[in-house]
């Protein structure tokens, strides 16, 4: 039979349970402003290779150039900032499980065991005894703070918000590294064409000042013009040793960016010498609001938003009282006692004890304004991640657009320099046949040869700079991540040494966990 003491102490219980389902209203009602319909830009679809591409995913395998591919791969492999974006995930994760922690009891299981005498006397047949008795103990004990203004649901969700930002930080570091190799390949190739001019612009002039030396000394040349042959030749000389600088220090960052040996590197190099790679090219959305699905900078400031937004609830619900309930159940066993009850013929218990409570309230009275100044601050937080957020969606549309100009400029002068390569040529040839006629001179015949080489190295200049754009649209398009994406495979072995993910250069998957419930989560 329930007494009217028992019936209120279970319903106090039911009721301090039921307040656990209280909770903060939020604050988060930031909406950001909808981007343009359309792009200023006209798209790249007037390139060259029509602007039609396969997905992001499989975006470097379309330069079709397998020496770019590893060096992506290997500078992934290597790069401190992809290590560290990898640490901030773990840590994030720690975060999200001490915060889902602080919603569910405590609970401690305590054992222990001794062996003594005591000064308890036990019956016996031939009189009395001082025995020595066994004792075993098991306790345990359980505490709860009870989330009564949903101030632990309010650090778990801002938790999930920072575990989805730190997610999508860790994509955008693979993202930056393989576009700062794929820059660094792509501008060796140039250099390497510019090389190669340079020593035919080298060998011309030097030609020139030898034949130029042999005329004037036979007094048939000024001394000035063999002079200023011979300045010539030693100044394309001077260039093309500067240039073999360039593409050395370009060898040397590679390098340092892959931890490949520079032997190692140049071999691979030595394939597809002079050819700078060039995608197939790429499928861009006409609305700019599908780029802000695509960006894990844009995903990450949103989620600061919405972790700013659990901040303030958090902060507002330490103004509240605290309420915590405990419990615990514990057996012990005395031997001596066992024995004892059991000559009494009496039953034992062995120490069988448990206890519900104490409830505890803690009720904030006073604390020199330090709740509020939080709040104030928390509040402040979010109309900063609100105007980063912002920042970060404008930024993103822009590096769209500037890689679509770039790439529509490249495409518009490209005709004109293919012209003007095609006409020098032939003024290089119509000279040489003059020349070869004794209808031109020498010095006309390196002229002629040295805007040749001028024009050549215009055209590849437009083709570094196009392939580059192609680059930063990889980058600016979020480099194939989605949201779906956002759950790297990360997780510490027995060795304590993060696990590599399940991703490659090539194909930029990632396995996934259930990033909408992370999404749904971190929403207020």
């Amino acid at each position: 039979m329930i007494t009217n003491k028992q019936l209120l102490i279970k319903s106090a219980l039911f009721c301090l349970v039921g307040l656990t389902g209280c909770s903060m209203s939020q604050v988060n009602s930031f909406k950001p402003i909808p981007p343009a319909v359309k792009w200023q830009e006209p798209l790249p679809a007037t390139q060259a290779h029509d602007g039609k591409l396969s997905d992001l995913k499989s975006w470097w395998e379309q330069f079709n150039d397998s020496t770019l591919i590893t060096l992506i791969e290997a500078a992934q492999k290597v790069s401190p900032d992809i290590e560290s974006a990898k640490a901030r995930v773990i840590a994030a994760q720690s975060s999200t499980t001490i915060a889902d922690a602080q919603l569910l009891p405590a609970i401690t299981l305590d054992a222990s065991a001794s062996r003594g005498r005591s000064g308890q006397i036990l019956p016996t047949a031939n009189g009395i005894t001082f025995p020595t008795s066994n004792t075993l103990g098991i306790n345990a004990s359980a505490s709860w703070e009870l989330d009564v203004w949903g101030k632990n649901k309010a650090a778990q969700n801002e938790e999930m918000a920072k575990l989805a930002g730190t997610n999508a930080l860790w994509h955008e570091a693979r993202v930056i590294v393989a576009a700062q190799t794929a820059n660094y390949y792509i501008n060796y190739r140039l250099c390497e064409n510019l090389s190669k001019i340079a020593e035919q612009a080298a060998d011309s002039s030097t030609e020139t000042a030898r034949l130029s030396d042999l005329t004037a000394k036979a007094g048939f040349l000024a001394t000035s013009s063999a002079s200023q042959a011979i300045a010539q030749a030693a100044e394309a000389k001077n260039q093309l040793k500067k240039q073999t600088l360039q593409c050395t220090l370009i060898i040397k960052n590679i390098v340092a960016l892959t931890a490949i040996t520079e032997a190692e590197l140049r071999e691979l190099l030595a394939k597809n010498t002079g050819i700078i790679p060039m995608p197939s090219g790429i499928e861009v959305s006409e609305i700019p609001a599908k780029l802000l699905s695509q960006r894990p900078d844009v995903l990450n400031a949103e989620r600061n938003v919405d972790a700013a937004s659990f901040e303030i609830a958090n902060n507002e619900a330490q103004r509240y009282p605290r309420l915590s309930l405990a419990g615990n159940i514990g057996l012990t066993y005395d031997s001596a006692s066992h024995k004892l009850m059991t000559n009494r013929r009496r039953s034992s218990l062995n120490g069988l004890t448990w206890s519900i409570g104490p409830i505890e309230v803690s009720l904030p009275i006073f604390d020199a304004g330090v709740r509020d100044a939080n709040i104030k601050a928390a509040k402040a937080q979010y109309e900063a991640t609100k105007s980063t957020y912002e920042s970060v969606a404008r930024n993103a549309v822009r590096e769209v657009e500037d890689a679509m100009a770039t790439l529509n400029s490249a495409t518009a002068r490209l005709d004109d320099v293919n012209k003007a390569v095609d006409g020098f040529a032939i003024s290089l040839a119509a000279t040489d046949s003059r020349y070869k006629a004794s209808l031109a001179n020498l010095f006309e015949l390196e002229e002629a040869r040295r805007a040749s080489f001028q024009a050549q190295n215009n055209l590849y200049a437009l083709k570094n700079e196009q392939a580059l754009a192609w680059v930063s649209l990889y980058r600016a398009m979020g480099g194939g991540w989605t949201l779906a994406m956002n759950t790297p495979t990360l997780a510490f072995d027995r060795e304590l040494k993060i696990a590599e993910p399940s991703n490659s250069a090539t194909i930029s998957a990632i396995p996934v966990i259930d990033s909408a419930s992370i999404k749904e989560q971190a929403k207020p």
